[in-house]
């Protein structure tokens, strides 16, 4: 259970970008570790997605509950959160000694293109992974389509995401029940 903690303390210090562009890091350490499979952790990703709060945090719960437990879900969620509490804290101070904090902000502008790379890198994992798992043309152009939709809806339509996320749930279970 150490190395869970110590994995997701890690997480949590290069958590930039949030959870999304944990993924890969993630999967390749459950891998590794021989935590989980690679089919149930796209289920624990799809679970931790639609759970309310930040999904870096859920994913953290749910492997540490699937590898140890309670124990574990404890263990993943402090690793986590631990460096963010512990670097607010000093960025707060900072900020507040140093009002000016150029340097602070300019920093997080040469951040962001990593953290873009990172979120659209385990897009394209998860679509691989789900595309690879044998799914036929008959699966695989109704979830094209839901994707679609769903992109219309969230960019054109301006939808809430929740509503979104009924209408995707409601279109999987049409086509795939």
């Amino acid at each position: 259970m150490l190395k869970l903690f110590w994995f997701f303390l890690q997480m949590g210090f290069v958590s930039f970008g949030g959870g999304y562009a944990l993924i890969p890091l993630i999967e390749r350490e459950t891998q590794r570790q021989g935590w989980m499979s690679s089919e149930m952790l796209i289920d624990v990703i799809a679970v931790a997605g639609m759970s309310p709060g930040p999904i870096a945090v859920n994913l953290g719960m749910l492997v540490g509950y699937q590898t140890y437990g309670v124990a574990g879900a404890i263990a993943g969620v402090l690793g986590l959160l631990l460096p963010s509490m512990l670097m607010t804290a000093g960025i707060i101070f900072v900020i507040t000694r140093d009002q000016k904090a150029n340097y602070f902000k300019r920093s997080m502008y040469g951040v962001q293109p990593v953290v873009t790379a990172l979120i659209l890198f385990a897009a394209y994992q998860l679509c691989a992974v789900h595309v690879s798992a044998a799914l036929s043309v008959h699966e695989l152009l109704p979830a094209l389509l839901i994707v679609g939709a769903c992109l219309y809806m969230l960019l054109r339509l301006r939808m809430h995401p929740f509503a979104i996320l009924l209408f995707s749930g409601i279109c999987g279970a049409a086509f795939y029940a």
